[in-house]
């Protein structure tokens, strides 16, 4: 298949995603560990859960466990779609009480483990979630000390089979499995699990998300089984007209957070209505090592992460010498044939496998570009030898990063999704990318663009309603059902979509004139010395930037070149597995040309931008915008108006400035 010969099928008219008879998560789930009963289903680390399994659980033993579960939270009285709180980082035992609570027809309300007590208990009040599972210590105390602050809370189920407790009010899975063995040895204890099971219809709800809240409390999405299904089946439709297709054999590795959509629909979703394998990494911080040890064939990721991992090439490869040259000639060599994949008709490049990309080239570009693809290898393996393609969403990914990454063989699709929408509503089809683009409408979508240029959304997997809020539900759908994203974008004559910003993110200057953040933001997402920006100039004359310099690699460069500090203000996290700076002492920023070094970044952006875009004043930073300080969301966005209160007297000296 050709780009133009893409656009030629009659897919969008094929897609079927009104179908009553879709099968439930529930039904896929069982139908597919009959079928695949003696496969992996799941991969870990054994070490990190007491040496369950050695690290591998088959269909069949999923299937087994997921059954004693269900039946245990019926035999505490779990009733039908009641609420349950599941707070933990992705892991085996996340899918196992995911899958148990739909299987007892219950309602999984997923909450992220990086919540304060506050933000937590908010989610478990208004969901009126009746149990709590749970993974850590931390998180298991600060529960615990808050317990009579949410009185609908009965139990709390730790994630772990082996936690013993005298707390009446806690119990371990191994003890809810025990429970669930027992409880069904009653035949009728046993017959009202089954007719619970097979009784779960597509209006059933199957989960709610809460919203990251970046100006406010986060809204429960409600999403339904058929919102799932529907979902899972327009993936299915739209990826094997790409030549993208799931198949059985296939693995993917899970590093992002299950309690938001992307993983949980395009990772574990995926592979339970395909018969897959789900690998979990360690840590987000251990993706590279995790990589290498499961060998995924597809992953989900973010822009970051493809940062992170060219920043850290240029950096190996040094300013000058010869391992800079040769890498520098290599890709010379690689954007050239490059173009071979290029259609001028549709401004698309063919990244599909079945490819031909040597075909028309010359003898001579032949050598080259063998010696070049050797070097690319190596960048390759970095994700595993069975690596096919990864999906990229949650922020736009720079066209110049994206191009970068085709170059060397590295197929990424990037898409568009939201919580509400249950996953990608968009995607780039790999034989017809479009860098710079969230792709084409896919999955049993409809998109179209409102007169104010807002993205609208309808299809099956769109979601019903908020809990708890008519009124947000109401305001945030058209007369005629269309979901409104709040998201400001262009769309050109092939179909494909591009995202402009936020639309609440939309800065007005004084005179009139309005920018895009997301535009500035994009200028400076592969420097290696600036790893946060925070646009400011609503309703100002001129725009002004709050810059986080990356912290942690200015310490470890300093630390090799002997470079003195006040190393006691230096704050380091190491929640995600990896040491990150978050804070470090006011001498820090006067150190190793940093201020140079940063005004060379600005100057480089303003390049780039129109007279009234470029940023005239900006203030450098000693702290990282984090979740623990409360200026990002668990899914990393900026908390705008924290961020405005917080350094409001930093932004009044920068418009002083004369």
């Amino acid at each position: 298949m050709t780009n133009i010969d893409y656009f030629n099928l009659p897919w969008k008219d094929q897609w079927e995603w009104e179908r009553v008879n879709l099968p439930t998560l529930t039904r896929k789930f069982l139908e597919n560990a009959k079928k695949h009963a003696n496969k992996d289903f799941q991969r870990f680390n054994a070490a990190l859960y007491n040496g369950d399994s050695n690290g591998k659980m088959t269909w069949a033993e999923t299937a087994a466990r997921v059954e004693n579960y269900a039946c245990g939270l019926m035999s505490l009285g779990l009733g039908k779609q009641e609420m349950v709180g599941l707070m933990s980082a992705s892991g085996p035992y996340w899918t196992h009480a995911d899958l148990a609570l739909a299987c007892a027809n219950g309602v999984s309300v997923a909450i992220y483990p990086t919540l304060s007590f506050k933000e937590a208990s908010y989610v478990v009040n208004d969901s009126g979630s009746k149990f709590l599972f749970l993974r850590g210590d931390t998180i298991l105390e600060m529960m615990l000390n808050g317990f009579d602050h949410m009185p609908g809370l009965e139990k709390i189920i730790v994630m772990d089979r082996e936690y013993k407790s005298s707390d009446a009010r806690v119990i371990s899975m191994g003890d809810l499995e025990k429970a669930g063995i027992e409880w069904k040895k009653d035949s009728n204890h046993f017959d009202a699990y089954v007719a619970r099971r097979d009784g779960v219809s597509l209006d059933d709800i199957y989960t709610i998300l809460y919203t990251s809240g970046t100006t406010g409390r986060g809204k429960g999405v409600v999403l339904t089984h058929h919102n799932c299904s529907a979902r899972m089946n327009g993936v299915n439709e739209f990826f094997d007209y790409c030549g993208m297709g799931f198949k059985t054999e296939y693995t993917t590795l899970c590093f992002l957070p299950l309690a938001h959509i992307f993983d949980r629909g395009s990772c574990q979703g995926v592979a339970i209505f395909n018969g897959c394998t789900i690998a979990y990494a360690d840590a987000p911080g251990t993706l590279l090592e995790d990589l290498q040890k499961y060998n995924p064939h597809w992953i989900n990721c973010v822009p970051r992460l493809y940062e992170k991992i060219y920043i850290q090439l240029q950096e190996k490869m040094g300013q000058s010498g010869p391992k800079r040259k040769l890498f520098n000639w290599a890709l010379k060599v690689g954007e050239a044939v490059f173009m071979q994949r290029y259609d001028a008709e549709t401004g698309t490049y063919n990244m599909g496998h079945d490819f031909d990309i040597t075909g028309n080239l010359s003898f001579g570009m032949r050598i080259k570009y063998k010696i070049a693809d050797k070097l690319f290898s190596k960048v390759r393996a970095l994700f595993g030898k069975n690596f096919k393609h990864s999906f990229s969403a949650s922020a736009s990914i720079s066209p110049e990063l994206l191009k970068f990454f085709y170059i060397i063989g590295i197929r990424v699709s990037e898409g568009y999704g939201s919580t509400e929408s249950f996953n990608a509503c968009s995607n780039m089809p790999l034989v017809a990318c479009k860098p710079g683009s969230i792709g084409l409408e896919s999955n049993g979508s409809r998109l179209r663009v409102s007169g104010i240029g807002e993205l609208e959304i309808s299809g099956a997997g769109i979601f019903k309603r908020y809990w708890n809020k008519p009124q947000e539900t109401a305001e945030s759908f058209t007369a005629d059902g269309w979901f409104k994203t709040g998201d400001k974008v262009e769309v050109d004559r092939f179909g494909y979509y591009k995202i402009v910003d936020r639309i609440k993110n939309i800065i007005c200057l004084s005179n009139g004139k309005n920018i895009a953040p997301a535009k500035i933001e994009a200028l400076f997402t592969t420097s290696p010395y600036i790893e946060q920006l925070f646009v400011v100039g609503d309703e100002r004359a001129v725009i002004s930037t709050l810059l986080v310099p990356s912290l942690t690699y200015f310490k470890d460069r300093f630390d090799k070149e002997g470079v003195e500090y006040d190393n006691s203000q230096v704050v380091i996290d190491t929640s995600a597995g990896t040491p990150i700076v978050v804070k470090v002492g006011p001498d820090f920023i006067e150190k190793g040309n940093i201020k140079g070094l940063i005004a060379e970044e600005v100057a480089r952006a303003n390049k780039e931008l129109e007279g009234f875009e470029k940023i005239k004043q900006y203030t450098i930073l000693r702290e990282r915008f984090t979740e623990q300080n409360g200026m990002l969301t668990p899914t990393q966005k900026t908390k705008k108006r924290v961020i405005l209160d917080t350094y409001a007297a930093e932004i009044e000296k920068m418009y002083a400035r004369k």
